[in-house]
C-alpha cells in the first residue's frame, strides 16, 4: 500500500513537471511567474491547448492499449501495431477529402469517419487474427500488419488524387499538436475522460475475463458484451486521438507494460494509472518534437516510435514460447 501511494505521488510529480515544461518552453521563452500580455496570448491561445490535447490523446492512446492487451490477453497488442490506428487515419483521411473542414465538421465528420475506419480495421483484425478465440502473437501481428498496409495504401491514393488536402493527408500520416486549436482539443478534453470512466467501470469484469472465458461465465460475467464494450470502447479511442493528432504510434504499448512492472495487472489500478502515465509521457514526447531541433520540429510520432521500437523488439523476444512465437 505504501510503495503504491509513492508510485502514485511521484506520478503526478512527473504529471506536474511535464506540464510546466510544456507551458514554458517553445520558440519564445515564457516564465509563467511573470506573465506579460504577450505571453498570456501565447500560453491560453498556442500552449494550453497544445498541451491538453497531448495529455488526452496520450491517455486515450495508452488506454486503448491497455484494454486491447486485456481482451487478447496479449502484451503485444496495441492500435498502432494491430493497424487499428491505420483504419482511423483512412477514415480522417476520407473526411477531409470529402469537405469536412470546419471546426464543427472535424468533430462530426472526421472523428465519425475515423471511428468507422478504427471498427473496419478492429473487425478485419478480429477476423484474420484468431483461430478458435485464440489470439497468439503471430497471427495476431501478421493480420495487424497486413491491415495497417492495407489502408495505409489507401492513404497514399487519396493523397495522390486530392492535392489540395494534401497537407492535412500529411499531418495524418506524421501525427503531431503543431495546429493544436480550442475547436479540436475540446473533442479529446469531453470525451475520453467519459471512455476513461466507463473503461474503469468494467475493470473488474476485465480482470475476470484474464481468466479464461469459462471461469469469467461461471462468476456471472456476460463474456461477449464485455468484450464488446472494451473493443468499441479502445477503437473509439483510437479515432479520437487520430482526429485531433494524426498517426502516433507505440504509446499503447509502452505504457501498459510500464505500469504492470510497477503497479501489476490488476485493471482497477492499471487502467486510471495508465492513462494519467500516457498523458504524461505525451507530453513530454511533445516537448522533446519543440525542443531537440528548434526551430524546427519534430513529428511526435518520430519522438515516440524511437522510444516505442526499442520496446516492441524487447516483448517480441521475451518469453517467445508464451507468447506463440
Amino acid at each position: 500500500m505504501r510503495r503504491i501511494f509513492w508510485s502514485w505521488l511521484i506520478l503526478f510529480f512527473f504529471f506536474s513537471l511535464s506540464l510546466f515544461l510544456a507551458l514554458s518552453t517553445g520558440p519564445v521563452r515564457i516564465s509563467l511567474f511573470a506573465l506579460s500580455p504577450r505571453d498570456q496570448a501565447i500560453l491560453l491561445h498556442l500552449r494550453l491547448p497544445r498541451a491538453l490535447s497531448s495529455f488526452f490523446v496520450g491517455g486515450g492512446l495508452a488506454l486503448s492499449g491497455a484494454v486491447f492487451q486485456g481482451l487478447f490477453r496479449n502484451p503485444l497488442a496495441d492500435s498502432y501495431l494491430l493497424g487499428i490506428s491505420s483504419g482511423a487515419s483512412l477514415g480522417a483521411a476520407a473526411a477531409l477529402v470529402l469537405g469536412f473542414t470546419s471546426p464543427l465538421a472535424i468533430f462530426t465528420g472526421v472523428s465519425f469517419f475515423s471511428f468507422l475506419g478504427s471498427l473496419l480495421a478492429l473487425f478485419l483484425v478480429f477476423y484474420f487474427g484468431s483461430r478458435d478465440g485464440y489470439f497468439s502473437v503471430f497471427r495476431l501481428l501478421l493480420s495487424g500488419l497486413g491491415v495497417g498496409l492495407f489502408f495505409s495504401s489507401f492513404v497514399a491514393v487519396l493523397m495522390i488524387m486530392a492535392e489540395e488536402e494534401l497537407k492535412a493527408l500529411i499531418f495524418f500520416f506524421m501525427g503531431g499538436f503543431s495546429s493544436a486549436s480550442w475547436e479540436t482539443t475540446w473533442v479529446a478534453v469531453t470525451l475520453v475522460p467519459v471512455c476513461v470512466w466507463i473503461a474503469f467501470y468494467y475493470a473488474r469484469e476485465l480482470n475476470v475475463l484474464l481468466l479464461g472465458e469459462e471461469t469469467a461465465l461461471s462468476s456471472g460475467v456476460n463474456t461477449k458484451r464485455v468484450q464488446a464494450i472494451y473493443a468499441v470502447l479502445a477503437a473509439f479511442l483510437t479515432s479520437i486521438s487520430v482526429s485531433v493528432a494524426g498517426l502516433i504510434g507505440f504509446v499503447g504499448l509502452i505504457v501498459p507494460h510500464m505500469v504492470r512492472m510497477v503497479f501489476g495487472a490488476d485493471h482497477r489500478i492499471l487502467l486510471p494509472v495508465t492513462f494519467l502515465l500516457g498523458g504524461t509521457f505525451l507530453i513530454l514526447c511533445d516537448t522533446l518534437a519543440k525542443v531537440v531541433l528548434a526551430p524546427s520540429e519534430l513529428p511526435v510520432g518520430v519522438v515516440t516510435s524511437l522510444f516505442g521500437v526499442p520496446v516492441f523488439l524487447y516483448l517480441l523476444k521475451k518469453e517467445r514460447g508464451e507468447y506463440g512465437l
